[in-house]
């Protein structure tokens, strides 16, 4: 395989790893043994034997300690130090970074991992996994008073020697992910924003510049390395484990913890591809939203390169709309697919050459770290109509926001096209449940409203009127026959229950996989954040669900 630098010894330590067919736990599992058999001897930890009768706390303090010693000084950070808090600095969203845990791991191979799980389990004490901490709410890649753990030190990249699989450990980003590769002329299915983390965006869905081409990252994974609730390394992949395999595309953390993406690549000579914004006034509002929906028509019918979202954002009281068209070659501007937006006058045109890598960085300055944030999304099936009622829907209920301190609402639309919907079948499909949005040759749209502001005081009053708006226009889609109740795992909120908007029937088999790999509800209990298998992460809330 071919290595890029400073990466080979974790590339090495993930080969050697032994990765078996998934484990069945029987009643009489031993996590002592488990954890022996990972090189970790309990009885070597004095302060382990007394955990029957000490508190929650006591056992993080424990197991925190416990991973210092096995593993050095360096593996653990703490409170009182430095690298703490700036870790908790590094979260894109404020209200992650106010979680506090007990100690942050940071492992340097995969089998660190599966003893860190096994310790859980022995302890007791919870924990939370960061990939690239891109989402917006607290837990999802976090955990107060337990143990979060960061992938930083699991950054390998590996290309094999044909070019077509690029191994991938979850502490990455897609910008590290792309400039490895830009240089032997390939890219992956990946995200769009530079700091965004491999592991979340890839097990949510992944909506890519290249979708329309191949599918969501979810569909173009090959395989999965994952450390399962018995701490061994299992490959997921469509002869092998081929259940696990369906349920990770798309699933997100109920099954077991990826620690290595095996993604299909494809060709991107010198990273070059095309892409830009074009910016309209409020008078132009309609239109744009009427070339939006005949662009999405035109991407399945005449140039599967082509992508693009509509963003509308009320910004110091003036409304504007962004409208971000991108191509999967240089010189996208020639694509039959803009032809609708020709007669709709814009602001201003960026659109040009560009190179992935710094597309997605120049995309990346508009996300600004350290602000309080929310994601909140739905969706429906393909429906100008619908996408007009959103943006006036949107613009009546968020002048109720007026005197928040720097808020940003913004509302955001972008199409799970035809020739998406049909890469999503491949090699089994996945558990999102679009199956008939596909039978009905409707292409999905995917609504986000998204806002960032300053003050914790401010945040039922956002939490409040994003819910009216989402519900209201779930009203109008129901009014225009294009309901639909998919939610996108990576554009929730914490109030949306996203497994059950996959379907019943998807939910029901999605429980039954995580039953046989994890019948000790250890990706359910132990590690409680983000979005599981029967609930919200904050459920009850009254808030828009889906």
């Amino acid at each position: 395989m071919l290595c890029f630098p400073n990466q080979l010894l974790l590339l090495l330590a993930s080969i050697s790893t032994t990765v078996t067919s998934a484990p069945l736990e029987h009643e009489e599992f031993d996590v002592a043994a488990a954890l022996q058999s990972h090189g970790f001897q309990v009885n070597q930890y004095a302060d382990l034997a007394t955990l029957s009768s000490t508190s929650s706390t006591r056992a993080c303090e424990i197991a925190c300690k416990a991973l210092e010693q096995h593993y050095g000084a360096e593996s653990i950070d703490r409170p009182d130090e430095a690298t703490y808090t700036s870790f908790l600095g590094a979260y894109w969203s404020a209200i992650q970074s106010d979680v506090h845990p007990y100690c942050i791991f940071k492992p340097s191979a995969p089998g660190a991992v599966s003893v860190l799980v096994l310790l859980s389990r022995f302890t007791q004490c919870p924990f939370a996994l960061k990939s690239g901490g891109h989402a917006a709410f607290a837990g999802a890649s976090s955990i107060e008073g337990g143990i979060t753990v960061s992938f930083q030190n699991l950054s390998g990249i590996a290309l094999t020697a044909d070019k077509k699989i690029a191994s991938v450990q979850p502490g990455n980003t897609w910008g590290s992910v792309y400039s490895a590769l830009q240089k032997d002329d390939v890219a992956v299915i990946g995200g769009r924003v530079e700091n965004i983390g491999v592991g979340g965006l890839t097990t949510g869905g992944g909506i890519s510049f290249f979708s329309s081409l191949y599918g969501l990252a979810c569909d173009n994974v090959v395989a999965y390395d994952v450390v399962g609730a018995q701490g061994d390394i299992m490959t997921a992949s469509k002869t092998e484990n081929p259940d696990l395999y369906w349920a990770l595309r798309g699933g997100g953390n109920n099954f077991g913890t990826v620690v290595s993406f095996h993604l299909e690549t494809v060709p991107l000579p010198g990273g070059k591809m095309w892409g830009g914004s074009l910016i309209y006034q409020e008078s132009s509002f309609n239109e744009v939203c009427k070339a939006f929906s005949a662009t999405v028509d035109n991407i399945a019918n005449k140039d599967h390169r082509a992508g693009m979202w509509l963003a509308m954002a009320l910004q110091n009281g003036t409304k504007v709309a962004s409208v971000e068209h991108y191509y999967s070659e240089p010189d996208g501007q020639k694509s039959p697919a803009w032809e609708p937006f020709k007669d709709v006058p814009a602001a201003s045109d960026t659109r040009k050459n560009q190179v992935l890598f710094n597309y997605t960085a120049d995309v990346q300055a508009s996300n600004p770290y350290g602000l309080r944030e929310i994601y909140y999304g739905l969706s429906f099936l393909a429906s100008a109509d619908v996408l007009i009622a959103a943006k006036d829907i949107f613009y009546e209920e968020i002048v109720a926001l007026d005197g928040v301190s720097n808020l940003l609402p913004v509302l955001a639309c972008q199409a799970f096209t035809l020739p998406i919907l049909e890469k999503m079948q491949k090699n089994g499909g996945n558990p999102l449940g679009l199956e008939d949005a596909l039978k009905e040759g409707r292409p999905v749209y995917v609504m986000q409203v998204a806002s960032w502001w300053d003050h914790r005081e401010d945040d039922a009053a956002v939490y409040g009127v994003l819910s009216k708006i989402l519900k209201r226009i779930k009203a109008a889609s129901v009014a225009h026959g294009a309901a639909n109740d998919y939610v996108y795992m990576n554009y929730a909120s914490m109030f949306q229950d996203v497994i059950s908007s996959y379907g019943a029937e998807n939910k029901a088999r999605l429980k039954a996989i995580a039953a046989n790999y994890d019948p000790t509800g250890v990706f359910q209990t132990l590690q409680p954040g983000y979005f599981k298998l029967d609930r919200a992460p904050v459920p009850g809330s009254g808030y828009f669900s889906h």
